[in-house]
């Protein structure tokens, strides 16, 4: 996939999730002259993210800039709790950076957060293939795809990552102190990357689902 000069949005429930889906594929793109962007439109409900919420904020964007993204965090943000009632609102929010990316990086709907299939649902409206030719990817969470009743996440697209990659991706791991939490270690992070590689014959990788591809 060809990513100089393309702009390439991640749409993420949380802080770290652009960091574990994608943050390897973030720093290779951006070091490869590509414009990215993440794109926040929830706000944490729950107590504990509520009560970090400003760490929250301020880790995210030491992580984007870490990968090599800029952060976009609307005024109209949607609460994480309520994300499955309102898919029409965060439709709305995300509407006009659908509009600017060539490729839109988000969750898989088969998460066990239903934050995260909320965002995947807004997407799917947002890229109906009538109205906007993008390309749209889902990315893995650890502690979410992997925990749903039925583990059915089957990628057909992997980025082989260098070890730079993998770094930068720990270390913007490293920045969530309230987050690292087993399952989601920059150990284990790295270990799933290894992982994805070994299954595709590199060292390092990323897995990745493609949704939607144009070739016009």
């Amino acid at each position: 996939m060809v990513v100089t000069g393309k702009n390439i949005l991640a749409i993420v429930a949380h802080p770290d999730d652009e960091t574990i889906g994608c943050g390897g594929f973030l720093h290779k793109a951006s070091i490869n002259n590509a414009n990215c962007r993440v794109l926040l439109p929830l706000k944490r409900g729950d107590e504990r993210g509520v009560t970090h919420w400003t760490d929250l904020v301020s880790q995210l964007t030491d992580a984007c800039d870490i990968l090599g993204a800029k952060l976009v965090m609307p005024a109209d943000m949607v609460d994480d709790l309520t994300a499955e009632l309102n898919v029409q609102a965060i439709n709305q929010i995300i509407h006009s950076h659908v509009q600017w990316a060539d490729i839109i990086v988000t969750h898989w709907h088969g998460d066990s957060h239903q934050a995260h299939r909320a965002l995947y649902r807004a997407v799917e409206i947002a890229t109906r293939p009538f109205r906007v030719h993008k390309t749209v990817m889902f990315f893995e969470v650890a502690t979410s795809t992997d925990q749903a009743f039925i583990y059915n996440f089957s990628p057909n697209f992997f980025v082989g990552l260098s070890t730079e990659n993998v770094a930068k991706k720990k270390t913007a791991m490293d920045k969530y102190n309230t987050e690292n939490e087993l399952g989601r270690t920059p150990e284990n992070l790295e270990y799933l990357m290894r992982l994805r590689g070994s299954q595709t014959g590199m060292e390092f990788a990323e897995a990745f689902m493609i949704a939607r591809h144009f070739w016009e």
